[in-house]
């Protein structure tokens, strides 16, 4: 029996946790605390989790804690009572590459702690799996110099054991029925991230006006949940280009929302940080042509020897989608599509059973 703790079951966690679950549903019990104050949850699910982990008069063979969690801590508590345990931390992301928000209180430069529970979580699991290649390459390109920074006995001597523990296990994504081709003759653009400082809708949407500016006609679907946090650009962008928006904000159930991406021509990104990518390969599953940057997880998880047109230099988005406006070419929908669904749960499932049973 595995047991599965998700301190942050929101978002991109939620959805892997449950599509953990749902490809094994004997095999695996989930733990879960709400979606909020992932900091508190660094610091203090571990605790929770073990009192959970102890009421449940289980004996698991295997805990597999996210990465917003401390498994050193939880390890301390509940291996007293469960010695042959084995631990396992799955990095969603990884706090030495992710970028840090100008409003947060605690700003990267004064706090290091959060990338030292990372590392420490590692250090002590049988295994460490990351959610891609980047996310793993990113989280040990930065972990030498980090440990430097301490004044003395900085660990450095630990990096390759744990490095030798890693792997990638790719989550699945629910892939999403194909349409049959454009509907008409405008540009149909699609946004279907978190409303987040991280994906960067300032940028999108800046990109957004410039496109109306110059005459381009385009029609705009925008997906997500608007929350007190959002950025302020999402209310400009609604009045701002009310006359292109077909649909704003979050879909009324999960058909509708599958809907409206299969009704897009195109997924320009502008993240800042993305260690998978789950909103952008559904949308490519459905045949949806995402608009690259060069960088992050994008070229892993479309080999730019292949799919080398989906990506546009840094500063030239603007140009690159005027450019299809213009000059439609969607000769490679097919094989993006083909590409996206090779990330099903079916694919994530077969490497899981490889890498854990």
């Amino acid at each position: 029996m595995f047991a599965f703790l998700e301190p942050y079951y929101s978002g991109s966690h939620k959805y892997f946790a449950d599509g953990f679950k749902k490809c094994f549903p004997e095999q695996i019990q989930l733990f879960t605390l709400q979606g909020r104050h992932w900091k508190w949850r660094m610091h203090g699910s571990s605790v929770t989790f073990a009192g959970m982990l102890e009421k449940s008069g289980e004996k698991f063979d295997t805990i597999i804690v996210s990465s917003l969690s401390d498994t050193a801590l939880l390890k301390s508590l509940v291996l007293p009572k469960m010695p042959e345990t084995r631990f396992v931390t799955y990095f969603h992301e990884n706090q030495l590459a992710y970028p840090w928000s100008e409003d947060d209180r605690e700003p990267s430069k004064t706090d290091m702690h959060y990338a030292f529970i990372n590392f420490t979580s590692a250090l002590v699991s049988d295994i460490a799996l990351f959610n891609s290649e980047f996310n793993r390459e990113s989280f040990f390109a930065a972990l030498e110099g980090f440990l430097r920074s301490f004044p003395d006995n900085r660990l450095t001597d630990k990096i390759d054991a744990v490095y030798k523990k890693s792997k990638v296990l790719y989550p699945g994504i629910n892939t999403i029925q194909k349409s049959n081709g454009r509907k008409g003759n405008i540009l149909k653009i699609l946004w279907n991230h978190r409303w987040e400082y991280d994906k960067d809708p300032v940028a999108f949407f800046e990109t957004m006006f410039r496109l109306k500016a110059a005459g381009t006609a385009f029609q705009l679907v925008v997906l997500g949940e608007e929350k007190s946090t959002s950025p302020e650009i999402f209310k400009i962008a609604r009045e701002k280009l009310k006359d292109e928006i077909i649909s704003f904000g979050y879909a009324e159930n999960y058909e509708e929302y599958k809907k409206l991406v299969a009704g897009c021509d195109i997924l320009p990104v502008t993240s800042k940080h993305e260690f998978f990518g789950i909103s952008v390969l559904e949308a490519a599953s459905a045949g949806v042509i995402p608009i690259l940057p060069e960088r992050l997880s994008y070229p892993e998880i479309f080999p730019p020897d292949k799919f080398g047109k989906l990506f546009y230099e840094e500063g030239k988005l603007f140009d690159f989608i005027k450019k299809i406006a213009e000059n439609p070419d969607f000769s490679l929908r097919n094989e993006i599509s083909e590409r996206a669904s090779f990330f099903d749960w079916a694919h994530f499932k077969r490497n899981a059973e490889k890498l854990l049973f």
